[in-house]
């Protein structure tokens, strides 16, 4: 049985809630399913791991009766009521529903006027019919409703659709990008993501950002005259284009006096929200993006900062990272948000590749060992580990590869104590796990470096219990194992990661005291936020490291640290946060 990604599992949702509207069923029923799909959409772990754990509970959003069918989903590989839901809605209108702009009521309406029944052709049917010029004769839409179909129907054809999510590096430069623009009027006083790619989230739809401004007709004019493909929209209030890269940019803009209400209410998510709208609601109080409004007295007021809204509602401000409904508003409530790990906390990088050749498993870095410790200079690190993969079991015996590494160890000590000891040096290793649990490096190996990340590389479908002993028993394999590296073996949107059973994970991390790493490689992101949450709870260590292919990669950090801020991590929680002399005790176990 194929089991569905988050993406698929929130597309069903929103079928389901798309067929209810379509048949008018109770509003509140389609909002609980409207939610369920955004808040699974944005899980930065498997939902079918939470389900194994037992935590579907724990996603906010998921209640009784929809957590009910989405067990079920997981046992069998259907869901009975959903199927019987979406046998009364044609099966072309659920197609159309991914181009923009056009929701349930609407697609429905086409569908039965034109006759279309096959799924496979609804987007071509529509876009046939919309250039006949079918569509404006139909009551209630007319010639511009046809054009806008038409407009939607090409973006969706250049990839305009929510499924098509992408890498929050790709993301946060296409913004920055944008904002260094933006930046070049004089008009504006501050500019700011929102949404998810604020949040941080792993992977990221559109990309909006805020403008704060009193002359907003001037803002929104130097905005549409950024390089774009298309004009998709342009008011007093902001502007969206779509970039030639196929991205699309939402643009906002709010005068200064009212800018810290629209920067809360935008930055989301939609959970963190509804929470902040109960308790305010308890208070007399009513929230919205343009300020707080006294609901007996109907006084609105407006407020410049997040700290100032966040106050009036009697909360401490709550960091952007966090705001997804686990607990920060009880926790702001009680005075005990955790102050969250910095960039500069960060004291080394113990992942990174070199272009030494030691014929490894796997890839070579790009840069020579010399530009990593001037990089690590620049960004003010005390350490560096270099962990090259190991050299490849395949094509050599046990002793080749102990000569290969104590011959590594003489190079790399040669050049760093030729370079200088202004950056102290750890010689490491990324070590394959193989599929039986054993490690990919003999152990006479071992005496030729200071501690070694374990990883997965290979063999990702293996069953839960059978990878979960897999892991156990490389964890265990050797005292110098200090580090479980990109422990779910993730791909952004190319790759589900591995099932394993994160109580006993944690349970060994735990008794062998290593570290989980977050890994900021872009494709990776991995740990999962959630889980670097419970390893928060637990007491579990963690590092965060770039995984370096190329010296540029080094400045992947700030990814790395944005996932440990979402699982609620403090510098104590990170080992390589340690200055040089308590990282080394701790390395060396002493």
């Amino acid at each position: 049985m194929k089991q569905l990604t988050n993406l698929e599992l929130a597309e069903l949702l929103r079928k389901v809630s798309a067929a209810y509207q379509i048949l008018n069923e109770n509003r509140f029923k389609i909002i609980a399913y409207d939610r369920a799909a955004d808040s699974i959409e944005h899980l930065t772990s498997d939902a079918k791991d939470l389900w194994d754990d037992g935590k579907l509970d724990e996603i906010p959003g998921i209640g009784e009766g929809i957590s009910h069918y989405l067990d079920e989903l997981f046992r069998t590989g259907h869901v009975k009521h959903f199927g019987d839901v979406m046998k009364r809605v044609p099966e072309a209108v659920f197609p159309l529903l991914l181009v923009p702009g056009i929701g349930p009521k609407k697609s429905y309406r086409l569908v039965k006027e034109f006759g279309f029944t096959r799924a496979k052709t609804a987007v071509s049917d529509l876009e046939r019919v919309a250039k006949a010029g079918k569509i404006a004769s139909l009551e209630g839409f007319g010639q511009k409703s046809e054009e806008v179909i038409l407009s939607s129907l090409s973006l969706f054809k250049k990839g305009a659709i929510k499924e098509n999510r992408m890498e929050l590096p790709i993301a946060d430069a296409i913004a920055q990008d944008v904002m260094v623009y933006l930046r070049k009027s004089h008009d504006v006083e501050h500019v700011d993501a929102l949404g998810s790619l604020r949040r941080m989230v792993s992977t990221i739809g559109d990309i909006d950002i805020a403008v704060a401004t009193k002359k907003p007709d001037v803002v929104v004019s130097h905005f549409v005259k950024y390089p774009h493909e298309k004009l998709i929209d342009e008011g007093p209030q902001g502007a969206t284009l779509l970039l030639h890269s196929g991205r699309q940019v939402d643009l906002r803009v709010q005068n200064p006096a009212k800018y810290g209400a629209m920067l809360q209410y935008f930055t989301g998510s939609k959970n963190h929200n509804i929470k902040l709208r109960e308790l305010a609601l308890s208070k007399g109080l009513s929230l919205n993006e343009y300020g707080i409004k006294n609901v007996k007295t109907r006084r609105m007021r407006s407020f410049h900062s997040e700290v100032e809204f966040y106050k009036e509602i009697g909360l401490s401000w709550i960091p952007p990272e966090l705001r997804e409904d686990q607990g920060e508003v009880e926790a702001a409530l009680r005075g005990k948000l955790p102050k969250l790990v910095e960039l500069s906390d960060m004291k080394g990088d113990l992942h990174m590749h070199t272009d030494y050749d030691l014929e490894p498993s796997h890839n070579l870095g790009s840069d020579a060992f010399v530009k990593h410790l001037d990089k690590a200079v620049s960004l003010g690190y005390e350490y560096i580990g270099i962990s090259d993969h190991n050299p490849s079991m395949t094509n050599h015996t046990k002793d080749q590869i102990t000569q290969i590494m104590r011959k590594r160890k003489e190079t790399y000590e040669q050049i760093h104590a030729a370079w200088g000891k202004r950056v102290a040096l750890f010689i490491m290793c990324e070590v394959d796990i193989l599929p039986d649990g054993k490690l990919a490096l003999p152990k006479e190996a071992f005496e030729y470096v200071d501690a070694v990340i374990v990883s997965i590389h290979s063999s990702f479908t293996q069953p839960r219990s059978e990878v979960t002993k897999r892991v156990v028993n490389a964890l265990t394999a050797h005292p110098k194992v200090r580090f479980f590296g990109h422990p779910t073996g993730r791909l952004l949107t190319k790759r589900e990661g591995v099932d394993l059973n994160w109580k006993e994970i944690f349970a060994v991390c735990k008794d062998q005291d290593i570290a989980l790493e977050i890994n900021a490689y872009p494709q990776r992101l991995d740990l999962p936020d959630t889980i670097v949450y419970d390893a928060v709870r637990e007491g579990i260590k963690l590092c965060i490291n770039t995984d370096a292919h190329a010296v540029d990669q080094m400045n992947m950090m700030k990814y790395g640290v944005s996932v440990a801020r979402r699982g609620w991590a403090t510098a104590r929680d990170i080992v390589d946060t340690m200055e040089y002399n308590g990282f080394k005790k701790w390395l060396d176990k002493l």
